[in-house]
């Protein structure tokens, strides 16, 4: 194996401790961001990446057969695939870990049957909303908003996240 390999896996519960590490060093990027509050008071406790295990929708990023560095894992909202958190630790940023890790979800999202995948972000974070345009990702209209998504914004906004920087982005997987 070359140095530096980039592995995408499903997560096992031996992940668990190295997950929230990761999260919690990617939130500390939103220091000084409206958004860093509600961030980094949502709760990872080692139950909610246990859930995600059991279901197969966590997937940990590691280099070589090195801890994790990255994760992410999702959901289903209104019948489409959800991505309900992604992160990378800044100490490995700048590599396209995180680019990599999105494609891997994608496609299976993709192989798993749904149509599209679904997350919610940031506008005006070069690593949130610009980010995902530039795969594929399309804010949505509130006319376009299922009733899940609508109910997640609500969720959202009274976790105190700046909903005026807050969207809805959508990829078509088929």
């Amino acid at each position: 194996m070359k140095s530096g390999e980039i592995v995408i896996r499903r997560g096992e519960m031996a992940d668990i401790p190295w997950l929230k590490p990761i999260e919690r060093a990617a939130t500390g990027r939103f220091r000084g961001h409206p958004a860093f509050e509600p961030f980094w008071a949502q709760d990872f406790a080692p139950e909610l990446f246990a859930r995600h295990v059991r279901s197969r929708t966590l997937w940990v990023v590691t280099i070589d057969d090195g801890p994790p560095v990255g994760m992410a894992f999702t959901s289903e909202i209104d019948g489409i695939a959800h991505l309900e958190e992604i992160d990378v630790h800044p100490d490995v940023a700048g590599r396209g870990i995180g680019g990599e890790l999105l494609e891997a979800v994608c496609a299976i999202a993709r192989v798993s049957g749904y149509e599209a995948i679904t997350l919610a972000t940031l506008t005006d974070v070069p690593w949130n909303a610009p980010f995902y345009a530039k795969r594929g990702f399309r804010i949505l209209g509130d006319h376009e908003l299922t009733p899940g998504l609508v109910q997640l914004q609500r969720r959202e906004s009274a976790g105190g996240f700046p909903m005026h920087l807050r969207v809805i982005m959508r990829r078509e997987l088929q």
